[in-house]
């Protein structure tokens, strides 16, 4: 999702729009997922402090937020309600969230009905899904897991916590080529003491709680969490986030 520009943007704005997920306790990422990457209101604050000469003060500390689905993975043959939603890994390889527009009967086999593409309606057998990139980058089609020791996760803005473009785990100021940067500690969420539902995406915002949000990926896969699973974490090197350029 998103076209390339010629310098440091892209087309959902400044920072890029890469990045990689583990799986909840995976230990190596695999593919990189991308759905909206920034929020609106990361995207408005840094093209006016770029272009604008507006001042804007990243946050100190980043917190880690899990959003849930109403019916995890899209599935096959299955009948779905009015406002359901589902995530999809669509033909651009990327997770999406889909919401139900039409309820219905899902088609047999997915295919190639899912581009991808924001804010695509599908007609998926007798079912009508529709792409919700927009809300997710305003914030509106995301539910955050609440409650079961459920809690966000803060890890401050520092050398030490967040790796160099140089090499991942390094700890000194930037000074490679890669663009990249990736988590130096793990990321680990309270152990869930009631049932957390459909994890689909994890997202950053500048507050512990309410706040604005910054930044939101699929995972790789998306989890079911219990009551009496393991604390879901993110292994060290296990987010990764690029600055995209040509």
């Amino acid at each position: 999702m998103g076209n390339k520009q010629n310098v440091l943007f892209i087309a959902k704005g400044w920072l890029g729009e890469k990045c990689s997920l583990l799986s909840i306790n995976a230990t190596t990422p695999t593919k990189e997922f991308p759905m909206a990457s920034q929020s609106k209101y990361l995207a408005n604050k840094l093209v006016d402090w770029f272009w604008r000469g507006q001042a804007y003060a990243p946050p100190a500390t980043h917190f880690f937020a899990y959003f849930t689905s109403t019916h995890g993975p899209r599935a096959n043959s299955t009948a779905y309600a009015l406002n359901n939603t589902v995530s999809v890994v669509g033909n651009d390889s990327k997770v999406n969230l889909y919401k139900v527009t039409t309820a219905g009967t899902t088609a047999a086999t997915q295919g190639a009905l899912f581009a991808g593409v924001s804010n695509e309606v599908i007609t998926d057998g007798t079912a009508v899904l529709t792409e919700q990139t927009t809300g997710v980058q305003e914030g509106t089609a995301l539910v955050e897991v609440t409650g079961g020791a459920y809690a966000r996760v803060g890890v401050a803005a520092s050398l030490v916590n967040f790796a160099g473009t140089q090499a991942a785990a390094s700890t000194t100021a930037s000074t490679g080529t890669s663009k990249t940067t990736s988590n130096n500690i793990a990321i680990t969420h309270p152990a869930p003491t009631a049932n957390w539902g459909f994890l689909w995406a994890l997202g950053t915002f500048d507050a512990s709680t309410a706040g604005n949000l910054l930044m939101v990926d699929g995972l790789n896969t998306a989890k079911t969490v219990n009551s009496g699973d393991a604390a879901p974490s993110i292994a060290i090197s296990g987010y990764t986030f690029q600055i995209d350029t040509v």
